[in-house]
């Protein structure tokens, strides 16, 4: 699919290319022609790219294309990040630091949109990130633990700042009595197409978010969100069903109805 992905990395990623989290399929990808930038190019500076350790794998689609202030840490090995740029107006600031190997980011077509990522962190080995087409983000960081654990943002998600998602609870806790683990291990975190996460929120060993959900400023997430709905508190509690939201201040577009299974394409 892409080059050098490791076969759990690739496995992942074709899971999650289904019609409730983007409008790419695995052919999309395969036809993306992408070049390849070694991780020493001094090109990668002039498209806002700064690889400040190891060696990555950087492929783009646009290589004359900037893409803002985005900078690369990545000690492991065969780490592969894609963008695809082709039409990005650089408004994309992000520090990637990836700690294992065989990883992956795959960092879709966000137009004019702006995208700014405080740091997301992939401690383990083949973990893959996805960011869906025209997804937004004012500011949130992302934290994954666990081999071949990955965390998707689907299309036309609207991030607020200070947002950040964890996929585990950062230390093993254990039952004094009988030595057993008690809290849950890592998990893959997605959020599906066109999901609005408010300020603040705390996306904590949460599994889903469902497409069109809004999760409310300060809220603390775990484990499953239904679609169409809003959850808020802490933890966050499901407080009202059959809605979603618009980023017009003028209601829902039929588009952004359609991409949540709501009426037909306009």
């Amino acid at each position: 699919m892409l080059q050098s992905l490791s076969p759990a990395a690739e496995a992942l990623l074709e899971g999650w290319l289904r019609p409730e989290i983007t409008n790419l399929s695995p052919d999309d990808i395969n036809e993306r022609a992408y070049v390849i930038l070694p991780a020493d190019d001094r090109h990668l500076r002039r498209l806002g790219i700064e690889v400040i350790g190891g060696d990555p794998i950087v492929l783009v689609t646009d290589p004359d294309r900037p893409l803002g202030h985005i900078r690369i840490t990545s000690p492991g090995h065969n780490n592969v990040i894609a963008f695809d740029n082709t039409d990005w107006r650089g408004a994309c600031t992000a520090t990637f630091r990836l700690l294992g190997s065989d990883c992956l980011v795959v960092m879709n077509d966000i137009a004019d949109g702006y995208v700014q990522l405080h740091d997301v962190l992939l401690r383990s080995h083949g973990q893959v990130l996805f960011w869906g087409i025209g997804a937004t983000a004012v500011g949130m960081s992302i934290e994954m633990d666990g081999d071949a654990r990955g965390c998707v943002i689907g299309d036309d998600a609207l991030i607020s700042n200070d947002v950040w998602i964890r996929n585990f609870d950062m230390h093993a806790i254990h039952n004094l009595s009988s030595g057993a683990q008690i809290n849950r291990p890592a998990c893959h975190t997605v959020l599906e197409r066109h999901v609005w996460l408010g300020q603040d929120a705390l996306l904590l060993n949460c599994q889903s978010v469902g497409m069109g959900s809004i999760v409310g400023a300060r809220s603390l997430v775990k484990g499953f969100i239904p679609s169409h709905s809003i959850a808020a508190g802490t933890p966050a509690r499901v407080q009202r069903q059959g809605v979603s939201w618009g980023r017009s201040g003028n209601g829902m577009t039929e588009a952004e109805r359609h991409s949540i299974g709501l009426g037909p394409a306009p």
